[in-house]
């Protein structure tokens, strides 16, 4: 994943302001980029941008 996209969702993610929703909204973001999400461990508490676009990096970069 690029930074700009993982930038772009992380933005989007919490824009939402009821924080309980904000993980829908990042799974109807990555579904809509075409990621798979099956075995994907969400983390518990998304609030704060840095951390999640370190994560979307982490957890969506390509494999070798």
């Amino acid at each position: 994943m690029s930074r700009t996209l993982a930038i772009e969702l992380a933005e989007r993610t919490l824009a939402v302001v009821n924080p309980q929703n904000r993980e829908l909204a990042l799974r109807a973001g990555l579904s809509r980029h075409g990621f798979a999400l099956a075995g994907v461990a969400f983390p518990e508490a998304i609030a704060e941008r840095a951390a999640l676009v370190a994560w979307l990096q982490d957890t969506f970069a390509p494999k070798d």
